[in-house]
């Protein structure tokens, strides 16, 4: 091999020129060199700083975004859930406020005068509906007494729907409350029955 020319001596490696700068080598060589190559160490150390810097910022607000993005999902999912759970509610309430018989049975409505555990007295009355004036197709309801009354037995076990539309036993049946029957057609036999009133 030949000679080597100025510019293959100067030619030198940074890897090679950071191990003389940290022999104190090349500071004997080409101090000005060395001067140069431990500032653009030193900024090559703080950009490297500020670039882990800035990822580490990048994935912190990945990470809020993500966690923010996960919370919204579980509160649609919830707020969606609620509103279901409460629609479902009361549709079944209103489906259990539905005043509904079969072929097999007789609505019959009464204002009870009296009751005495699960025996009831009831005068007959009859439904007037009345469209409330104002409010759309919203009606209101009275009864008026026939003048006859009756004696029933309600069997135990039997279905009382409340006015909100919840289930019941007799017991929740008090004097004045106002009562749909549903009764076994020719019968006095109780098969479900509604507070309306």
């Amino acid at each position: 091999m030949g000679k080597k020319t100025d510019w293959e001596n100067t030619n030198i490696t940074e890897d090679k020129a950071l191990g003389e700068v940290a022999s104190d080598r090349i500071f004997e060589d080409d101090p000005e060199l060395a001067k140069e190559l431990a500032e653009d160490r030193k900024i090559q150390e703080r950009a490297r700083a500020y670039k882990e810097l800035q990822d580490a910022r990048k994935k912190e607000k990945r990470k809020r975004i993500i966690t923010g993005l996960i919370v919204v999902m579980v509160l649609t999912v919830a707020v969606l859930t609620v509103i279901k759970v409460y629609r479902d509610k009361k549709s079944s309430q209103e489906n259990a406020n539905e005043i509904a018989i079969t072929e097999a049975q007789e609505l019959v409505y009464g204002e009870v005068s009296s009751v005495a555990g699960n025996n009831i007295t009831i005068e007959r009355v009859v439904e007037n509906s009345e469209k409330s004036p104002g409010k759309g197709s919203m009606s209101t309801s009275s009864y008026t007494g026939t003048g006859e009354t009756t004696q029933l037995q309600i069997p135990v076990g039997t279905e009382v729907i409340t006015k909100l539309g919840t289930k019941a036993t007799f017991t929740s049946i008090s004097s004045g409350n106002v009562l749909a029957i549903a009764l076994e057609k020719g019968t006095d036999i109780i098969d479900k029955v509604w507070i309306v009133e």
